[in-house]
C-alpha cells in the first residue's frame, strides 16, 4: 500500500502512536490528548488534516494490522469524528466464534505444561515450537507432557517433538465451511481426494468427541442440518410436517448451497458502535540508541509455512526482489550513518539472545529501524527449505511480537543475497 500511495511518509514504528494522536486531536477527537511529533510529519501532517476535513463522510483512516489497541482505538474515533460511519466505514459482529487473547492463552498453555497439569496435549496444525515466542520456550515445555500428537500437513520442528504425528488433509482435500469477512458463509468442497490418506481437523476432533469417528462432509453437513444458524431454520421441521419432509428441505438448500458457492442471508447486519470518550494513555516512545525491529511474515513463505515451496522461494520478493534468503531490511540512511552496505553481516542482541544476518538496503524504510522477516532458518521444513535464510524468531518475546528493539554490531563478513534486481541497477 505504502508503494502506491500518493504520499506517504515513513515512521519507526513507536512513532506511529503520537503521530495518530496528533492527527486525531487536529481532526476534532478531544479524547486523543497532545503528542511530540517529528518536524518532517509536523509539516507532512498539515496538508493530511486539511484534505481529510475536505472530505468528510468520504475519506477512510486505516490501522495496520499490526498496529497496537490504542492505534486502532484513534483510528476507529478519526472516522467517526469526521463522519466517515455509516458511508465509507461499516462495524459488524466478528467471524470469530470465540473471540479471545490468543497471546494470552498461549501463555496459559506453556503455564500449565511447565506445572505438569496438561496430560495430553494435541495440537492441530501450526508449529509452535519453531514461531512461538522465544521466551516461552514452548518446545522445552511441551516435554513435560505425557502424550503429545500433532496434526499437520508436515512433520516439521513440533511433530519431531510428539509422540504421534497425523498427517493433515490440504484444505483442498477435504469439506469445511468458512466465513468471509462480512460473515457469508461458503461450504468448502474438496478438489480432489486426499493424496497421501491425510486426517482433516474436523475428523481428528471428532474421534476425540463422544460422537466417534465421522468423515469431514458428515460433520459439516450435519452441522448446518442441525444448527439452525441464518437459512438453515428452513430445514426445521414445522408443526405437523415429518421428519422426511424436513431433510427433503435441507438437502435443496444443501445443494443449491453447494452450486451457488455461499450461503444466503448469512452476512452480518451492520451494528451501531459509538467509541467511548476515554482512550489509552499515551505510550511513552522508547529511549536509547538500540534500533528499532519490526517482525513482518515473509511476503513469499509467510511465517515458514510455505518455505517448502521451491516456486515460492525462487519468487522475487515483491519490494526487495531478493530470492531464497531473507534479510534485515534498512533504510540507506541508517545504513550510511553505521557504515553498512547490502550484504554485511551483522548480529542482532536483544537480552541473551542473538541473531546473524545479512543486511539489505531498501529506499523508503524507515530510519533507525529494522524489518525482519519471518518463515526462514528452518530445520525439519523439507528439503528445498531447510537451513535457507535466517531465523529471526529468538529474538521476538511475547512483550515484542510485533515491533522490539535490538543492539547491532557489524561482524566484518558479508553474505551473498540473490537478487534479481537492485533498486539502482540501470545497466548501461
Amino acid at each position: 500500500s505504502g508503494s502506491k500511495a500518493a504520499h506517504r511518509l515513513p515512521l519507526r514504528g513507536s512513532e506511529i502512536e503520537a503521530f495518530a494522536r496528533a492527527v486525531a486531536s487536529a481532526v476534532g477527537v478531544s479524547a486523543a490528548g497532545s503528542a511530540t511529533v517529528p518536524a518532517a510529519a509536523q509539516r507532512w501532517m498539515g496538508p493530511l488534516v486539511k484534505d481529510l476535513q475536505a472530505a468528510r463522510g468520504r475519506s477512510l483512516v486505516m490501522a495496520g494490522e499490526r498496529q497496537p489497541p490504542a492505534v486502532h482505538a484513534l483510528a476507529h474515533a478519526m472516522n467517526a469524528a469526521l463522519g466517515n460511519v455509516g458511508t465509507t466505514v461499516s462495524y459488524t459482529a466478528t467471524a470469530e466464534i470465540r473471540p479471545a487473547d490468543q497471546r494470552a492463552g498461549l501463555q496459559e498453555l506453556v503455564g500449565e505444561m511447565n506445572t505438569g497439569t496438561v496430560s495430553l496435549l494435541v495440537i492441530l496444525g501450526g508449529n509452535p515450537v519453531y514461531s512461538a515466542p522465544a521466551d516461552l520456550k514452548f518446545g522445552e515445555a511441551m516435554q513435560k507432557v505425557a502424550l503429545r500428537v500433532h496434526l499437520g500437513l508436515y512433520h516439521d520442528e513440533t511433530a519431531a517433538q510428539c509422540h504421534w504425528h497425523i498427517p493433515e488433509t490440504h484444505f483442498l482435500e477435504t469439506w469445511s465451511d468458512v466465513r468471509g469477512h462480512d460473515g457469508t458463509v461458503s461450504i468448502v468442497q474438496p478438489l480432489i481426494a486426499p493424496l497421501y490418506g491425510g486426517r482433516s481437523v474436523h475428523e481428528v476432533m471428532s474421534a476425540l468427541s463422544e460422537g466417534g469417528i465421522r468423515s469431514s462432509y458428515d460433520v459439516v453437513r450435519s452441522f448446518w442440518m442441525s444448527n439452525g444458524n441464518g437459512p438453515t431454520a428452513a430445514a426445521t421441521a414445522q408443526p405437523g410436517t415429518s421428519g422426511a419432509t424436513a431433510t427433503s428441505a435441507f438437502d435443496q438448500n444443501w445443494r443449491k448451497w453447494l452450486h451457488d458457492g455461499v450461503v444466503p442471508d448469512t452476512a452480518f447486519p451492520p451494528k451501531n458502535v459509538a467509541v467511548q470518550a476515554g482512550l489509552p494513555a499515551a505510550t511513552a516512545a522508547p529511549s536509547g540508541g538500540e534500533l528499532e525491529v519490526l517482525f513482518r511474515p515473509d511476503p513469499t513463505v509467510y511465517d515458514g509455512r510455505f518455505a517448502n515451496n521451491a516456486w515460492l522461494q525462487e519468487l522475487p520478493k515483491s519490494l526487495t526482489k531478493l530470492t531464497w534468503d531473507n534479510a534485515a531490511l534498512i533504510a540507506p540512511q541508517t545504513a550510511d550513518r553505521l557504515m553498512l552496505v547490502s550484504g554485511d553481516l551483522v548480529e542482532l542482541k536483544q537480552g541473551n539472545a542473538t541473531v546473524t544476518i545479512p543486511v539489505w538496503l531498501a529506499p523508503g524504510h524507515a530510519p533507525d529501524t529494522l524489518t525482519l522477516h519471518l518463515g526462514y532458518g528452518r530445520t525439519r521444513a523439507g528439503r528445498a527449505a531447510n537451513e535457507i535464510g535466517f531465523n529471526v524468531n529468538p529474538l521476538r518475546t511475547m512483550a515484542a511480537q510485533d515491533m522490539g528493539r535490538v543492539q547491532l554490531a557489524k561482524t566484518g563478513d558479508s553474505y551473498e543475497l540473490a537478487c534479481t534486481q537492485d533498486h539502482w541497477s540501470l545497466e548501461g
